[in-house]
């Protein structure tokens, strides 16, 4: 009896060890397990945000680029807003009269997409184009080019549908010119020219001859009325508030009471063309595309496991000659006297004061020259001709000139302060 009792209490201590030791593996596995449901739900809250739209002018899109704010104002005037992320379900809808297809985004318009695009808006009644390259143009049979173009506050000098001769956009991204002998130039209304880069007086070119931020195409038998638009920036949430960017956008879409808003989605950029053809349906990237990056990737990581040792701390040095920048200054003079470019001196000089200025009076970078003359003449006190003189006048003829144009210069600089 004495045995068998020993040996129950020796069972119920090992029982009660195991007991004991059991808890904190208990205790760790209900660690890892709230760790990796934590990491799931925040691999869910990623997922999820990801998926915002966040592409430009996207109607849902409630950030800065995105163009909620005009598909709300559009529905309260009345415009029935549907929004398509596929070509397919463009064509689906099958515009009419009564619809205006806008396309807001070109991104992911494949070859494919951009004539099915121009065959199912046919039929609609008007059709309009924000932002869109030379090749889709070609694709869609328009005698048109888009080129780059920066320019803020230009003025329509128009009268049409979509804007009025007074209104005033906040930014122009892209220009357009109709090409050359186009039987389009003269029924074509371009409005918001833009001026020849070298002008000093920022009027725009005279007939658009440098490009237009919107263009308006009548329409024609296969084709709708088209209005070409530069000046998308200015209709997002940022900014369509701003100037008359509201009222040419609601005079472009809201002509009639429904609007199509067409943001292309990733598949639309391998879309097959209108007849199910092969064009457009090749990858977007060759075959080999995903090993080279695989390769290349191994690559980088082994190098990066093979240099990524430690080299010991930093040690300073003192460098071996130090040179004032007086001296630099004084030689690079010296260099261009004894070459004889008082041209080029004289536009250093006024290219550093022009800088300088603009970043004193808040001038915007790129900003037309009249522009700067003007702030310059309000500040400093003296005539807008003299400044521009001064800024923008003629290369000095001798080393007198080019010194007396230092010293205003400098005179200007100095009497020009932060309004």
């Amino acid at each position: 009896m004495t045995g068998i009792a020993t040996e129950d209490r020796s069972g119920a201590t090992r029982s009660s060890s195991t007991e004991r030791r059991g808890h904190p593996r208990v205790r760790r596995v209900t660690a890892y397990v709230v760790v990796v449901l934590l990491g799931v739900a925040l691999l869910v809250l990623l997922a999820l945000s990801a998926r915002r739209p966040t592409a430009p002018l996207d109607p849902d899109g409630a950030g800065r680029a995105g163009g909620m704010a005009l598909a709300e104002v559009l529905r309260d005037q009345g415009v029935d807003v549907e929004v398509v992320r596929s070509i397919g379900a463009l064509e689906a809808t099958a515009p009419d009269r009564s619809t205006t297809v806008l396309l807001a985004d070109r991104a992911n318009l494949g070859p494919g997409a951009t004539r099915r695009l121009a065959d199912a808006s046919s039929t609609a009644g008007r059709l309009v184009l924000v932002g869109v390259t030379s090749e889709q143009l070609r694709l869609m049979g328009l005698p048109l080019g888009s080129f780059p173009g920066s320019a803020e506050g230009l003025v329509a000098r128009c009268s049409s549908e979509v804007a009025r001769d007074a209104d005033v956009v906040s930014v122009l991204d892209t220009r357009y010119l109709l090409d050359e002998g186009s039987p389009l130039s003269a029924a074509a209304t371009h409005c918001f020219d833009l001026p020849e880069p070298d002008s000093t007086t920022g009027e725009p070119a005279p007939d658009g001859a440098y490009g237009s931020g919107l263009l308006e195409l009548p329409s024609t038998t296969d084709r709708p009325e088209t209005v070409v638009v530069g000046v998308g920036p200015s209709w997002t949430n940022e900014l369509v508030a701003q100037d008359s960017n509201a009222g040419v956008a609601l005079r472009s879409l809201g002509a009639t009471p429904r609007l199509l808003w067409y943001q292309p989605g990733e598949g639309d950029l391998t879309a097959p063309g209108p007849l199910g053809g092969a064009e457009g349906s090749e990858p977007l990237w060759p075959r080999w595309t995903g090993s080279a990056v695989t390769v290349v990737g191994l690559a980088v990581v082994l190098l990066a496991l093979s240099r990524g040792r430690r080299l010991g701390r930093l040690v300073r040095e003192p460098l071996p000659v130090v040179v004032r920048a007086i001296e630099t200054t004084e030689s690079r003079g010296r260099l261009y006297r004894r070459a004889g470019d008082r041209g080029r001196a004289a536009q250093v000089l006024r290219a550093g004061t022009a800088a300088r200025l603009s970043r004193r009076l808040a001038v915007p970078p790129g900003a037309a020259p009249t522009t700067l003359v003007h702030a310059v003449s309000t500040t400093a006190g003296r005539e807008p001709a003299d400044v521009g003189v001064i800024l923008f006048g003629p290369t000095p003829h001798d080393d007198a000139s080019l010194i007396h144009l230092a010293q205003q210069l400098t005179d200007l600089e100095e009497r020009t302060h932060r309004p």
